[in-house]
């Protein structure tokens, strides 16, 4: 918790930064210039920062609904899970700033900066944003959002929810959208070259508009390793049953694997995020504690595949054959006081089949359950709180 003589500062800033938006005649008016503080978790609704000067600022949860922030120098600043739902942040500056997670439903970025941008350490001073530059709003919730004649090239929105947005005129190019959900999206002279779409959510004028440009969405630009993969699974192995001690852990991100069969192999800890994986198959594989988060699993095949306390997050997994899959509770202090659930936060299950798998104590956050394939005990005592496009059974009247 902030103490009084920070929060002090805090607001003296903001009182005097109003009275320079007004133009004070008495001259007391000031540009705030709230450059690398920590702000994180702080109320600021409806407050108007336009112009403010806020590099490297710590904002990770903070309060933003309709907040006026066009123009403000946000470089290198961290707004991760902050709630920016209806803030102006017309022609702001983003440039190497982390807003993963954040909520920014009809937010207005027009003409806003979201290029690399690296912000230097400056004695005391660390900007609380990406050290390597990047710019990312991975996980974020963009519906409806305005980000028209924006520059985002090379920004990673992986996994968010893009749907209704509008991106008109704006240079994507080499931006990352994997797993992002583009549905009712409008993409007028977007420039898109180079852009990663793997898994990403399109409907079907979208879809084919796309790939009337010659946008493979289903795996542009991703690297391959699947000639190497033996030997990385190899590496695994022996680092699972030295417990890290020898061997190496399988970590790979934005690599093309799709259709590569994993059948029964011992994948405990792997991390594989945001990868190309349609039509894999993991059937009877052990994914204990694995990392598929963002990943396009669409068609892959997990039959009696060990997902306990695996993370798939934001994955898509449309079609996905689960059949007999595990989803239990890793017991992380062997006594039963710490247990890691598996994730399905944010992911798509459309159509997937879960006959004879078991959702109780699985995170279903925000999770796409349309058109799932269940059996009597699939949704036995799972908490739906939040999922959506399932319908609960009402017995006749």
């Amino acid at each position: 918790m902030m103490d009084e003589r920070y929060l002090r500062a805090v607001r003296d800033a903001l009182v005097r930064h109003q009275q320079w938006l007004l133009r004070d005649p008495a001259g007391k008016g000031r540009r705030a210039n709230l450059s690398f503080y920590d702000l994180a978790g702080l109320g600021l609704n409806r407050v108007n920062l336009s112009g403010a000067k806020l590099t490297g600022a710590s904002l990770t949860r903070a309060r933003l609904v309709g907040t006026l922030l066009s123009k403000a120098d946000l470089y290198g600043a961290d707004l991760s899970k902050a709630d920016l739902t209806g803030a102006q942040l017309q022609g702001a500056d983003l440039r190497g700033a982390r807003v993963d997670g954040a909520r920014l439903q009809n937010a207005n970025l027009q003409g806003a900066d979201l290029r690399r941008g690296m912000v230097l350490d400056s004695g005391e001073f660390r900007a609380a944003g990406n050290t390597d530059g990047t710019t990312t709003f991975v996980g974020c919730t963009l519906s409806e959002a305005v980000l028209t004649d924006c520059r985002m090239a090379q920004c990673d929105f992986s996994g968010s929810d893009l749907s209704g947005a509008d991106l008109t005129g704006s240079d994507l190019s080499g931006a990352i959208l994997i797993g992002a959900d583009l549905t009712g999206a409008t993409m007028r002279k977007t420039t898109l070259d180079g852009v990663l779409m793997c898994g990403a959510r399109l409907n079907d004028e979208l879809r084919a508009a796309l790939e009337r440009h010659g946008i493979d969405v289903d795996g542009t630009g991703l690297t391959t390793t699947a000639a190497r993969m033996s030997e990385l699974i190899a590496e695994h192995q022996i680092w699972v049953d030295k417990l890290g001690k020898g061997g190496d852990r399988i970590q790979l991100q934005r690599v093309d694997l799709r259709g590569y069969n994993f059948a029964n192999q011992l994948l405990c800890g792997a991390v594989m995020r945001f990868c190309g994986l349609r039509g894999a198959d993991f059937s009877g594989a052990k994914l204990m504690m694995a990392d598929l988060s963002y990943s396009d699993l669409r068609d892959a095949d997990f039959t009696s595949a060990d997902l306990s306390g695996c993370n798939l997050e934001g994955a898509n997994l449309a079609g996905a054959k689960l059949w007999r899959a595990k989803f239990r509770k890793v017991d992380l202090s062997g006594d039963g006081s710490r247990f890691w659930p598996t994730s399905f936060a944010k992911a798509r299950l459309n159509g997937a089949d879960l006959r004879d798998a078991s959702l109780a104590g699985v995170v279903l956050r925000g999770t796409d359950l349309t058109a799932i394939k269940t059996s009597f005990a699939t949704l036995k005592g799972a908490d739906l709180t939040g999922a959506r496009g399932w319908q609960p059974f009402e017995a006749p009247a």
